[in-house]
């Protein structure tokens, strides 16, 4: 008898997290790269910063030193709902920079300048995708901006088959076995639920943000920028 799938978990990753992700979505390392950037132009002086789905904390320390000689009155504050990435916290934490195990559809977000949610909401109820992120529109200054990656659905069967086989061959490529791709996407089942590139603009349109632009995107997986 085939024996049920075991369900995807966070924890079980935790250790090693920063590879895992690397190795899981093409183009991980320029994806930070380019949020890196980014953050310049948006974070703004006496507010707060915050990563939603922080996991190890990487993202938020880089950007974190990439502006804290012109911004030392800025916090940084990252979220996760994962106890087990605190290991990684108490590395990278600092005076500025703080952690907490938090769910993002209870967080108070406030004086936000710059929110990022990278492969997160993808992993919330259906239910709870839009109020969070409305929650994390009305919690931003004016101009305040939430920078948000998602793996997608393509538009149409066609293209789906089209980019989904060329993704499990990179995978195989960075050390993958084919059991490990089809076991990984098995557990998954009704844990992610994913919208299209249109579908995530749309809720993002309508949480409130005013301006959403693509600036990344390799294969099924894309990064928008939205400014309320």
């Amino acid at each position: 008898m085939t024996q049920p799938p075991r369900k995807f978990s966070f924890r079980d990753h935790a250790p090693r997290f920063d590879s895992h992700i690397s190795a899981s979505i093409p183009g991980y390392e320029d994806l930070l790269s380019r949020f890196v950037a980014l953050s310049r132009r948006f974070i703004q002086p006496e507010t707060n910063v915050v990563d939603v789905g922080c996991s190890t904390g990487l993202l938020l320390a880089r950007v974190r030193r990439q502006n804290q000689t012109t911004h030392r009155d800025v916090t940084y504050t990252g979220i996760d709902c994962e106890p087990s990435f605190s290991s990684h916290w108490i590395r990278r934490k600092a005076e500025n920079l703080h952690f907490q195990v938090r769910d993002a559809s209870r967080y108070e977000f406030e004086n936000v300048s710059l929110a990022s949610s990278l492969f997160t909401v993808q992993f919330l109820r259906p239910v709870d995708k839009r109020q969070v992120l409305r929650r994390i529109h009305d919690g931003l200054v004016e101009e305040g901006a939430l920078i948000i990656a998602e793996k997608t659905l393509a538009e149409n069967a066609r293209l789906q088959d089209a980019l989904t086989f060329p993704y499990y061959d990179y995978k195989l490529g960075k050390g993958f076995t084919p059991e490990q791709i089809l076991d990984k996407e098995r557990s998954l089942r009704g844990q992610m639920t994913l919208w299209t590139e249109a579908e995530l603009n749309a809720a993002l349109a309508d949480s409130g943000f005013r301006q959403i632009q693509t600036f990344w995107k390799n294969m099924v997986f894309v990064a928008v920028l939205a400014i309320k």
